[in-house]
């Protein structure tokens, strides 16, 4: 196998929910209001945590104040492993970084961004889907 091929041994010694998250996340099937209003399960994209109009991959690492403090811990912790002082992020660069990988498994292991996602019924009732439940329709 060529080395960018390779799993990343940080990501296969996490858990199978963390390392499921890891990789919905680097494949772009990642739980967030864009991605279900796209699939359809969703009526709009909006955040479900601070009800901004979008809820992307970027708006989750960087801006949602719902994990303000797990942003703030993620941006140092990618400070420190690549040495560059950067205070936000693409999360496409943080994936494309191998030294940002624990980082991201940490962000991933202590919120839950990409786990939960609450469905919107016709009544607006809301409960939530868990990773179990979408990972069985998005194989249907």
């Amino acid at each position: 196998m060529i080395r960018s091929q390779k799993p990343n041994g940080a990501v296969a010694s996490s858990s199978k929910r963390h390392t499921s998250r890891f990789y919905q996340l680097k494949s772009g099937h990642f739980l967030t209001g864009q991605y279900l209003h796209w699939t359809k399960r969703r009526p709009t994209p909006q955040c479900w945590w601070c009800q901004d109009r979008a809820q992307t991959q970027d708006h989750l690492f960087n801006v949602c104040p719902r994990w303000r403090l797990q942003q703030k811990i993620l941006r140092a912790e990618v400070r420190k492993e690549t040495g560059r002082g950067r205070d936000r992020w693409k999360v496409r660069d943080l994936l494309a970084d191998e030294s940002c990988v624990l980082p991201v498994l940490d962000f991933l292991s202590a919120t839950d961004v990409g786990r939960l996602a609450p469905l919107v019924e016709e009544e607006k009732t809301v409960s939530s889907v868990s990773e179990l439940e979408l990972q069985e329709w998005l194989e249907e």
